[in-house]
């Protein structure tokens, strides 16, 4: 999707699940480590989102979505995608990232399994986005002791029944 077709309201693309629009793109931009420092998005799908984000701030954001299968991604540069063997399976360049991004993820343990084999201290920002209604079940997930603080952003530019939840490196 071109930047030039985003709209101010949130908007379902039949390739996303979530909605997308010009506010979450500069809230997502306003958050995530500057280029070159690198952002995963873990379970990337078709890589809308990510691509939108690459082409809306292309000199701010350097983005690599991480998918298990190659015919998944419709949207991402070959360049901007890694693929794992299986949907628990954990991508060793996460251990060099400087942020993480989970967008609607199926499952609060993948989730835990990324946080329990974090062994550096170069991830400063972990971006959450789903349903407000699903935040309850990651909240404990997230809860990463003094050395993040959780803040949930609620006007990110996502849909009403969306929330955006940052845990940033104090």
């Amino acid at each position: 999707m071109e930047p030039s077709s985003l709209t101010d309201a949130p908007k379902h693309h039949p390739d996303c699940c979530l909605a997308i629009s010009r506010p979450l793109l500069k809230t997502l931009v306003s958050t995530l480590p500057r280029a070159p420092r690198l952002v995963l998005s873990i379970g990337s799908g078709s890589g809308l989102l990510e691509a939108t984000l690459l082409r809306f701030a292309p000199d701010q954001v350097d983005i690599i979505g991480v998918e298990v299968s190659q015919t998944v991604n419709k949207h991402l540069p070959e360049s901007n995608t890694f693929f794992v063997n299986g949907t628990w399976a954990l991508h060793a360049e996460a251990q060099t990232a400087a942020a993480w991004m989970f967008v609607y993820p199926r499952e609060p343990k993948l989730v835990q399994l990324y946080l329990e084999t974090r062994s550096s201290d170069d991830l400063r920002t972990i971006v959450w986005l789903g349903p407000r209604s699903d935040w309850e079940d990651y909240a404990s997930v997230f809860e990463l002791g003094d050395a993040f603080k959780i803040t949930l952003i609620e006007d990110c530019g996502a849909a009403a029944y969306e929330l955006m939840a940052v845990m940033s490196r104090t």
